[in-house]
């Protein structure tokens, strides 16, 4: 039996060591997990067998899903066969042991999302990289929208999901009750969003018809739901008519109230609105791309420094981030010291910002207004500095939005409520951080066990 434990324990340690030397454990040994889940609160106690991940696994486990950039039954499934995975949450699975509860993973996510937010995990993370962060005295500020996983919205859409909803649980409750189904246009209005559907060209006319045709279907419909909401809740039943179902019931009422009033004022904006059902905190953000006009998600006002992107400012509702650059440089301040040079687009080129940093002595990469100087050699050197920093913006910040969506799992966001969608975001953001301070650590190391020469 000593000699049994012996070969375990011995294993154990083998499994460590090899585990350091991995991109993987790499990426463990530069994330402050143990001081990240002591923000988290301790379970209650319960009956039955001890959870499979701790607090330290439960916030280990968001930063290997954006490194893994997969599903989380895959995810599942690569935990359960890679004893490397198992070390990096903080777990070993014996031989025979396999985690069989498929849910795990979003209900982590969870419970991470409901108890630490970006502003107590943030500081912590920029405190633990900052001797690898390179010069801070350069700071650079962009935004950039990190699109939900939903369908492209239309008016006519959005519509017709509500009236599916709605006439879906009137025909249930109406069932429970059994009593007949109220009279509507249901079916027929099916037909034709069939044929509407199938139609390639849909001109504005057509399409102003059918959202009129659906407001009226709706809003026959909310009205013979809410009797039967009602009549439910007389009866004493409240399996149909539970919290979700009475959340749903008012965002549609929401989205019939925002679509009648679009209808009825054509080419005015809806201030709040609503384009996803399932997703009703999700607003469009303008943002002018070429490929898509109007984003669907998360709008980030990004802060570079020493090369790791840090969240300066996070809302699903749009704003425009030209007026938080004040904001931005004092977040640089708080976290990395003295701020002296500034890359920024254009769009945060306001005369007051430009007043600001001149009476902060910040040089920046905008475009100069006014009478310059006449010294020539002055001239050249500020030109060359600009440049130096609108080319750093454009190469190493943007750069980085492409790469944190192609590699981290930022590029449709699949989380299902606005808690975890954020934390989600937050992770893929400091893992992309995290490998590149890993990679900086390993080539440093790289260096100092090289030999030197005689």
């Amino acid at each position: 039996m000593q000699l049994q434990f012996f070969r375990s324990n011995l294993g154990h340690i083998h499994h460590s060591l090899v585990f350091q030397r991995t991109r993987l454990g790499q990426l463990h040994s530069t994330l402050p997990i143990a001081e990240l889940a002591a923000l988290l609160p301790e379970p209650q106690n319960s009956t039955g067998a001890k959870p499979w991940f701790d607090n330290y696994g439960k916030v280990a486990l968001q930063f290997l899903k954006a490194y893994e950039g997969c599903s989380d039954a895959k995810l599942l499934e690569h935990i359960n066969t890679n004893w490397s995975m198992q070390l990096f949450c903080g777990i070993r699975l014996g031989k025979s042991e396999w985690i069989k509860d498929k849910d795990i993973i979003w209900k982590a996510r969870s419970y991470v999302a409901n108890h630490l937010t970006i502003e107590q995990a943030q500081p912590i993370l920029a405190r633990h990289w900052q001797p690898w962060m390179g010069d801070l005295s350069r700071g650079m500020c962009d935004a950039t929208c990190y699109e939900s996983y939903i369908r492209y919205p239309t008016d006519v859409k959005l519509l017709w999901q509500s009236a599916e909803w709605l006439h879906e649980r009137i025909a249930l409750i109406s069932k429970e009750l059994g009593q007949p189904r109220p009279r509507s246009k249901y079916n027929e209005q099916r037909k034709k969003q069939m044929a509407y559907s199938r139609r390639r060209r849909k001109p504005y006319e057509l399409e102003r018809r059918r959202r009129r045709q659906l407001l009226h279907l709706c809003a026959k419909l909310l009205g013979q739901l809410a009797l039967l909401f009602e009549q439910y809740r007389a009866a004493g039943q409240r399996e149909l008519c539970d919290e979700a179902a009475l959340e749903r019931y008012g965002t549609i009422a929401q989205v019939y109230e925002q679509q009648q009033w679009h209808y009825d004022h054509p080419g005015e904006p809806v201030p709040g609105r609503i384009v996803s059902l399932h997703k009703p905190y999700i607003r469009p953000i303008v943002r002018g791309k070429e490929n898509s006009r109007t984003e669907f998600g998360a709008k980030v006002n990004t802060w570079q420094a020493g090369g790791l992107n840090f969240i300066e400012h996070f809302s699903f509702e749009a704003f425009h981030e030209g007026v938080r650059l004040k904001e931005a440089i004092a977040f640089h301040r708080k976290h990395f010291g003295q701020l002296d040079r500034l890359a920024a687009d254009a769009i945060y080129a306001t005369n007051s910002n430009r007043s600001y940093c001149s009476e902060e002595g910040i040089s920046t990469s905008f475009k100069p207004k006014g009478r310059r100087t006449s010294d020539a050699q002055l001239r050249k050197e500020e030109d060359q500095q600009r440049a130096q920093l609108g080319k750093a913006r454009s190469t190493e910040l943007e750069g980085s939005y492409g790469n944190d969506k192609n590699h981290y799992g930022l590029r449709k966001i699949k989380a299902r409520n606005e808690h975890t969608e954020t934390i989600w975001i937050f992770f893929g953001m400091m893992t992309a951080n995290a490998m590149k301070v890993a990679r900086r650590k390993h080539k440093k190391l790289s260096r100092s066990r090289k030999p030197r020469a005689a």
